[in-house]
């Protein structure tokens, strides 16, 4: 892995620079996904934890951090032991450690271990995108991590929740009911199973996940719009305001 540092508004970002996505992003000047952050920053309560799945590098970590008063926390969680390290590497270079929590865990709907999949699923002009590594998901024969069930462990005061775990959500959520239900947090997320008139890069990520845990098809179809909105009484669903038609984001 070869790193490559980049001096941003939001902090210091160190990255593979072989990362496809994120590299490309940063080489053109750009930060990574900031237009959809501006727009959720408008709902987090700067009092309250936040608790980040799938944290990559930490991109969104940094900005939340500008965000968060002197007490309040994130706790983030990555599997990818590459992507933890660089995520540690982005905390401590930007002196974060007093409020940032990083777990090298993959959230799923039980507690135990998984593996990733081999490569990225990712396609660029018809390319096969190898080196997307937040593109990898929950599959079989890849890097073998360590998975948690939210509802099985302690986290304080959660007012937001960054959900972006590459088709994994439904199965994070099934298994999340009670910590949801317990703070009440705004949660943002892709929705890989959405049906968008065709299927789209995230269905598939959906389809193999369900395809490598057949035995938890309950938790694979659990719907956080429905639970929130009809069983928690959450006021409103938001979408397609965000760059992907995926994005959603459901507000108590």
């Amino acid at each position: 892995m070869t790193i490559k540092t980049y001096d941003t508004s939001y902090g210091l970002v160190s990255l593979d620079e072989n990362d496809f996505w994120f590299a490309l992003t940063y080489e053109n000047g750009r930060y990574w996904d900031e237009a959809t952050l501006q727009i959720v920053k408008d709902y987090i309560d700067p009092n309250r934890n936040i608790l980040e799945i799938g944290g990559h590098c930490g991109t969104s970590t940094l900005f939340y951090a500008k965000l968060l008063n002197s007490d309040s926390k994130i706790f983030v969680f990555e599997p990818q032991k590459k992507m933890y390290d660089l995520l540690e590497t982005n905390i401590v270079q930007n002196d974060l450690k007093h409020k940032v929590v990083p777990y090298n865990l993959g959230v799923f709907c039980f507690n135990g271990s998984g593996n990733m999949t081999l490569e990225s699923l990712d396609v660029f002009e018809g390319q096969k995108i190898t080196d997307n590594f937040a593109g990898f998901n929950l599959g079989a024969e890849g890097e073998q991590v360590n998975l948690v069930c939210l509802d099985s462990i302690t986290l304080p005061d959660i007012g937001f929740i960054h959900c972006d775990a590459q088709g994994s959500e439904n199965f994070i959520f099934a298994g999340s009911k009670y910590l949801i239900a317990k703070y009440r947090p705004v949660i943002f997320y892709e929705d890989n199973s959405k049906e968008v008139g065709k299927e789209h890069d995230g269905q598939y990520l959906a389809k193999a996940v369900k395809e490598n845990y057949p035995q938890y098809s309950e938790e694979a179809d659990f719907d956080i719009k429905k639970y929130c909105l009809e069983e928690l009484n959450y006021s409103q669903c938001i979408e397609g305001i965000f760059r992907s038609q995926l994005d959603v984001l459901l507000i108590p």
